[in-house]
């Protein structure tokens, strides 16, 4: 039993400086405008890296996750094809060349980068809502908005996405974040129904460095 735990402090351990190191090197990589290039050039990578890191710290790896992981990563990306192939979610918007690879105008990356905003948020909430999965979700979908008001003006900038009025560049419209708090409602949704057991602090430590890096790169 000790060995065992001794094991999921280290995971924990080693996920949290993983998280922390990857970050603050974003952060230097973006401020010098020099290297901005290259970085923005590894933004897909950096999101598998953070995917692998929850697939690493998470407590019983097993089929039961994988469902977990395929169903969100799916309905992310068919909720951004819907965006922007239907016009039915989020508003009218483009995808930049930052995101990489895209099919039917969608970054293949895009469903991943929900999947680590969702599972980060599940694992928060469970710390500090330990029973109501209902008001997790509510809370936990909130949340994500407001993450969201941090991540739009620095994806614009970067080349994320843009928005779109006519010919003229914007910033995201109220739909947007409507849409978004109903998304998350439904990815924290899958989250609870799959009733994992409280997992590694690493989840905690990404969302809140998700906010802390997004706040620091409008600056960039």
């Amino acid at each position: 039993m000790e060995g065992a735990k001794g094991m999921k402090q280290n995971k924990q351990t080693i996920a949290i400086v993983i998280i922390l190191l990857f970050h603050a090197v974003g952060l230097i990589g973006f401020y010098n405008h020099a290297w901005q290039p290259l970085f923005l050039k590894l933004v897909p990578y950096h999101i598998l890296l953070m995917v692998l890191v929850i697939c690493y710290s998470h407590q019983e790896f097993n089929v039961k996750f994988l469902a977990f992981i395929a169903l969100v990563v799916l309905f992310g990306y068919g909720a951004e094809w819907r965006g922007i192939n239907k016009h039915t979610l989020f508003g009218e918007y483009s995808y930049g060349s930052t995101l990489g690879i895209k099919y039917d105008d969608v970054p293949l990356i895009i469903g991943f980068n929900w999947l680590i905003i969702t599972y980060a948020t599940g694992v928060f909430m469970r710390y500090i809502i330990s029973a109501y999965a209902g008001i997790r979700i509510v809370a936990g979908a909130i949340l994500m908005v407001f993450l969201d008001l941090f991540i739009e003006p620095v994806a614009v900038k970067f080349d994320y996405w843009h928005w779109r009025i006519g010919n003229s560049q914007l910033t995201a419209p109220t739909s947007n974040y409507i849409d978004w708090f109903f998304v998350s409602l439904f990815m924290l949704a899958i989250f609870e129904v799959f009733q994992f057991k409280k997992q590694s602090r690493a989840g905690v430590v990404l969302l809140i460095v998700q906010f802390v890096f997004f706040i620091l790169m409008r600056r960039a």
